[in-house]
């Protein structure tokens, strides 16, 4: 496990990058798990209120995930290249993801605040 304390100003990828290397292998795993479930049982329920659960769900998803990989590429010195090159490639498709789903989200609450608006 890999022993980091963010700074009392960090930002929050740092914030949560902190918390994904102090988190056990258990927990990112049940993360990732809970993650996919919500996203897959939505999807297949595709309710009211289903994009605004999946985008919540893929952030879950998202984050054990990178939690995941940026264990083992602390772990894999020592291994190939293409190991760690893919490893790194995970990561960077589960932060794209996190992002992207909580940016929706944002978009989403947002909106869902606002209301309907004609002008």
């Amino acid at each position: 496990m890999i022993e980091t304390v963010p700074r009392p100003d960090a930002s929050l990828p740092e914030f949560l990058a902190a918390r994904a290397r102090r988190a056990t292998d258990t927990r990112l795993a049940v993360d990732a798990l809970v993650g996919l479930s919500i996203v897959a049982g939505v999807a297949w329920w595709n309710g009211p209120g289903a994009s605004f659960l999946i985008s919540a769900g893929a952030c879950l998803l998202a984050y054990g995930v990178w939690g995941i990989a940026d264990r083992e590429l602390g772990e894999r010195a020592d291994s190939t290249v293409s190991v760690r090159r893919s490893l790194r490639a995970l990561r960077g498709i589960a932060a794209a993801l996190g992002f992207a789903a909580a940016a929706y989200l944002a978009v989403l609450a947002l909106a869902k605040a606002l209301g309907v608006m004609i002008s």
